[in-house]
């Protein structure tokens, strides 16, 4: 099973992997692997290194029951 990359994904499993591996900061990992501070510190601080769903998991919207209709 291979997994999708996003086109414009700066980083990948591997090197995700890597980032969770190093043992440096997330301002030494962001200077090494060349991504974001906040890139770097949101993979440090994750269980596992597979991209999570961007799809909203709740409705911010009321609908009337003529629209749900």
């Amino acid at each position: 099973m291979s997994t999708r990359i996003h086109p414009q994904a700066r980083t990948t499993p591997k090197i995700r992997q890597e980032i969770k591996a190093s043992g440096l900061t997330a301002h030494e990992a962001a200077k090494v692997f060349n991504i974001t501070k906040a890139t770097a510190a949101k993979w440090l601080k994750r269980d596992d290194v597979q991209d999570r769903s961007h799809r909203a998991h709740t409705l911010h919207t009321t609908l009337s029951a003529a629209q749900e209709a």
